[in-house]
């Protein structure tokens, strides 16, 4: 793959994983790298990734609270 051939909305994306993993590690009270490192691992961060499902559109706290969900860690 060609990393340096990114379009802005890829850029854009990568760069909200860090606002994303900050939500979560704030909700569950660990790290933001361990938040980080869960989140990219998550069936929710491959959905974020591909564009045919649009989950990118949504807010930071909604793809947060998706991945919370998944884990079966949702606390409101």
């Amino acid at each position: 793959m060609d990393y340096y051939n990114k379009s802005l909305k890829d850029i854009l994306r990568w760069g909200r994983m860090g606002a994303i993993s900050c939500r979560i590690a704030e909700k569950l009270s660990i790290p933001p790298l361990q938040a980080l490192k869960d989140f990219y691992r998550s069936v929710t961060c491959e959905k974020f990734h591909d564009k045919a499902t649009g989950l990118y559109l949504y807010s930071d706290y909604y793809i947060a609270d998706s991945y919370l969900i998944e884990k079966g860690l949702y606390q409101s």
